[in-house]
């Protein structure tokens, strides 16, 4: 009898410990760099909007996690696409391709938006509500830049003179210096990178977008993280909550976003 009760004993030990060990395994969070959103700081911590509204529902599921900063992303596709190292991937728009590799939770945390920046003197000035609006001014392009059909197409008819340069940082520059009017760029991170560069109050952008997609922090199908549907439920509930009572918005503010 003692021995069929050590036996038990030492049976369920191995089972508490082994069900400990499956609950603190840490979950594994990959992403590219690109600030605000997500980068390594000074400190070598990773810090950015998508590290925030993490830490902010991971802390409520009390799930303990940790982020890994890839610098492809070639390679961060290699690895949620043929093996199980990454739980959860930062920040991708839907394309149902990816749905054969990943899970995508019903809220979004972030809307890439692009508009047109203007010199704040010309708040006013310069409207946007169609590429007519544009007729006549200096429009910065990035060469080999996505840009939308309808965008390239104005700009090929020449409604607006196109100003191309190799990589997007040269566009500020230019508007700063009058040499361009208006340039479509991408919102959080301009807004970011003028902040940082004390030039935030020398710049604004045109209401409408030039582009918006919603983005979600999405689940690796191979992962072996238990209770990962659990977890999505739950995930999409707190996302949903901190979007409504202002605390997503509040993340977005620290950054300069407003």
């Amino acid at each position: 009898m003692l021995f069929i009760l050590g036996r038990y004993f030492i049976a369920m030990t191995l089972l508490i410990t082994v069900s400990f060990q499956l609950i603190a395994r840490e979950l594994i969070i990959g992403g590219i760099p690109e600030k605000p959103i997500r980068y390594i700081n000074k400190n070598g911590h990773p810090e950015g909007i998508d590290v925030d509204i993490i830490d902010a529902i991971f802390n409520q599921l009390k799930v303990d996690y940790k982020v890994a900063i890839i610098s492809s992303s070639s390679r961060l596709e290699q690895l949620w696409k043929t093996s199980n190292t990454l739980d959860m991937v930062f920040t991708y728009s839907y394309k149902k391709w990816r749905t054969k590799y990943l899970i995508y939770p019903s809220e979004s945390h972030i809307t890439t938006q692009y508009h047109f920046f203007i010199l704040r003197k010309n708040k006013g000035k310069i409207k946007y509500n169609t590429f007519e609006d544009l007729k006549g001014l200096k429009v910065g392009m990035t060469e080999g830049f996505s840009y939308t059909p309808e965008f390239l197409q104005a700009a090929e008819s020449g409604i607006f003179y196109v100003d191309k340069v190799p990589i997007n940082d040269l566009h500020m520059k230019k508007l700063l210096l009058g040499r361009i009017d208006v340039v479509p760029l991408p919102t959080m991170v301009t807004l970011y990178e003028a902040k940082v560069g004390n030039y935030r109050d020398e710049i604004s952008y045109l209401p409408k977008s030039v582009k918006d997609k919603p983005y979600y922090n999405t689940f690796v199908k191979t992962s072996d993280y238990p209770n990962v549907k659990r977890i999505i439920s739950q995930y999409d509930q707190i996302l949903k909550k901190m979007k409504e009572n202002g605390e997503v918005q509040a993340i977005f503010s620290k950054y300069g976003i407003e």
